[in-house]
């Protein structure tokens, strides 16, 4: 009987406040995704002809070596989600806004993904694996722990402004919380460089399955 209070207590020990938090983000990042999708099947004929039409002369620029992205381009696209979901750790607005940042990842990834196949077919969802494989192998859990990390955060604030005077203690920022960022920043500059390196490997060779 003893031992399995002191198992409990070890589990309860154990727990991350912040992990349902990031279930919940995940969640929404994957209702965003099905909204993503659902929008762009019903984009009409004369949108699809001109999306089409830029993504072929993109494919082909790139092919040629005419289009690379900047390396300011991709520290955007790998800062970006992650970077403002741990500002809005710092903001009550965050309530709201952690979980609208989460579906409109989803939302512009699927979006992309469905555009490509959309245009191309099944060689298409191999154009936007290539695409898109590195930077959310990097991108995506960073985002969801710091968002999980953050949510919390602003949810105190939110109740410490709007509560009514329930609440008085302020809202702590332990060394956790800026040593996560520190460590996804450190994983995101190792995914700049590798997005760098191998998605333009990876994206020429899913273009060679449409020749």
């Amino acid at each position: 009987m003893r031992g399995r209070m002191v198992l409990r207590t070890i589990r309860l020990g154990d727990w991350d406040p912040a992990l349902p938090q990031a279930i919940v983000l995940a969640l929404v990042f994957l209702g965003g995704a099905l909204g993503g999708h659902l929008y762009a099947a019903g984009c009409g004929e004369e949108t699809w002809a001109a999306l089409g039409q830029y993504l072929k002369d993109y494919c082909r620029l790139y092919d040629t070596g005419g289009l690379e992205a900047s390396m300011a381009s991709c520290v955007v696209m790998y800062f970006g989600y992650a970077s403002l979901a741990f500002l809005l750790g710092f903001s009550a607005a965050g309530v709201a806004l952690i979980p609208v940042l989460s579906g409109a990842f989803g939302f512009f990834t699927m979006y992309t993904v469905s555009c490509f196949v959309r245009c191309f077919g099944r060689a298409g969802a191999v154009l936007a694996l290539g695409a898109l494989i590195v930077r959310l192998v990097f991108t995506l859990p960073c985002f969801l722990v710091l968002a999980g990390a953050a949510w919390p955060l602003s949810m105190e604030l939110f109740s410490l402004s709007f509560g009514g005077g329930k609440r008085s203690s302020p809202v702590l920022y332990g060394s956790r919380y800026f040593l996560l960022f520190v460590l996804c920043a450190a994983i995101l500059v190792l995914g700049v460089f590798c997005e760098r390196l191998l998605t333009p490997l990876l994206f020429r060779a899913a273009l060679g399955m449409l020749d």
